[in-house]
């Protein structure tokens, strides 16, 4: 009888711990899906160009509109790299908690978010936390402040580049400079170098 018992225990913590598991499964597939949800509303995207040079693309203005009414009637219509992002998460149906989402340096005020920098870049690379899908890239142009953001699809440490969805850029040698003023939002292959700081914002 307690052997009968004994087995009997032992089938409920089986299917206990089967249980556990599909619960944590489940978190990561939810959190891997979000991400996917960010960079394909963000590849769609890809393709558009300003027809004179001037921000004067009227999906633009849906970049702008996602972040405030105000922004969206602003003229002339403001750089969009940052609102571009701010769209793109939102539709995947995330608000980040940003004060001013279309200011580039916004994203990266939060240090338990950073995932990445050019400093950490340096060290022991063995030991690196690198970043995910979706995650945040921002780069610095002159002075001390981030003024250009796009979302990153993955990077290759061995290749030396990053690969990312950008807006108010351009694709023209695009692996070694940084275009904040381009003509459109392009899938972009930039060096490691060129890059300041990588944020997971989706972290509370």
């Amino acid at each position: 009888m307690a052997t009968k018992f004994n087995r009997l225990g032992l089938v409920w913590l089986f299917i206990g711990v089967l249980c556990t598991g599909s619960r944590g499964q489940t978190g990561l597939v939810a959190a891997d899906s979000l991400r996917e949800k960010i960079w394909h509303t963000a590849l769609g995207e890809v393709g558009l160009r300003e027809p004179r040079g001037r921000n004067d693309h009227p999906r633009i203005l849906d970049y702008h509109r996602a972040v405030s009414t105000w922004l969206y009637k602003h003229r002339p219509v403001a750089p969009y790299c940052a609102s571009f992002v701010w769209y793109c998460y939102s539709k995947a149906g995330v608000k980040p908690k940003i004060a001013n989402p279309a200011r580039a340096r916004e994203w990266f005020l939060v240090s338990k978010q950073t995932v990445l920098t050019q400093q950490s870049l340096r060290g022991n690379r063995r030991m690196l936390k690198l970043p995910k899908k979706g995650d945040v890239i921002g780069y610095i142009f002159y002075g001390g402040a981030i003024s250009h953001v796009e979302i990153l699809e993955r990077i290759d440490l061995e290749e030396g580049y990053v690969y990312a969805i950008g807006a108010n850029t351009s694709g023209a040698q695009a692996y070694n400079t940084v275009n904040r003023e381009g003509d459109g939002v392009y899938y972009v292959r930039r060096s490691v170098k060129s890059f300041y700081k990588i944020s997971d914002v989706l972290t509370p």
